[in-house]
């Protein structure tokens, strides 16, 4: 049986098969707060568009990000390559394609926690019931490696709050079978404007309402804030 993880290492994998949920808004949000707690921080960026090496590129230098660091995983993962690659890190982001493949299976084999995002509307949570497909795949694969099942996060993303079609997409996803994350990330514009810059909203607007929705996200996934809807 092969260890996937040292003993202080966390491994957060962002999947959906459907492109244009905000896989890497969310994937860059939540590495940049675990750096900005001291976690030595990596995004694997798997998809081959490499939105996530972009942002790392943008970057300024003398940012409260340096030292987070991006490499692109968009070909072959397979779990000797996962080891080497996270070697130093304490927190692991695996900023997902937007299809279904090998590379999204061993994301999903070697991670702690998979993150869903969906938006509000029919057809994202077709796409995501996909997706959970290939989680189960995974699962039979971490079974044989010893391993137990991947825990499962769903969070609306990019959505309008207080809605009621956000209320019916919540609703949804009650017999999805993983849990449904309490906060709603909301469609900000200070998403997109930091990340143009290479930054986040938690690194240059800490207190705002996005960076504390980014906030309660991370805590629900790290163990932080135990208030989640099983489904």
């Amino acid at each position: 049986m092969r260890t996937l993880h040292t003993a202080h290492m966390m491994t957060i994998s962002v999947l959906n098969q459907k492109g244009g949920v905000g896989k890497s808004t969310l994937s860059v949000n939540l590495a940049a707060k675990a750096h900005l707690e001291g976690k030595r921080t990596l995004v694997l960026d798997l998809d081959r568009q490499g939105s996530a090496f972009d942002w790392y590129n943008a970057r300024k230098a003398g940012s409260r990000l340096d030292g987070l660091n991006v490499v692109r995983a968009d070909r072959a993962l397979t779990v000797p390559k996962f080891q080497d690659l996270s070697k130093g890190y304490d927190f692991i982001v695996c900023d997902g394609p937007p299809r279904l493949s090998d590379v999204t299976r061993a994301a999903a084999v070697a991670s702690d926690v998979v993150l869903v995002p969906v938006r509000a509307g029919g057809f994202d949570w077709w796409a995501a019931s996909e997706t959970i497909e290939l989680l189960d795949s995974a699962d039979d694969i971490r079974g044989q490696l010893g391993r137990g099942k991947v825990r499962r996060v769903f969070v609306l993303n990019a959505a309008t709050p207080n809605t009621r079609i956000t209320r019916q997409a919540l609703e949804a996803f009650g017999d999805a079978g993983g849990e449904l994350a309490p906060v709603v990330i909301s469609n900000r514009v200070a998403f997109a404007e930091s990340a143009l810059e290479g930054e986040s909203v938690v690194s240059v607007a800490p207190n705002s309402a996005a960076a504390d929705e980014i906030h309660r996200l991370y805590a629900i996934l790290t163990g932080g804030e135990e208030e989640v809807r099983h489904a």
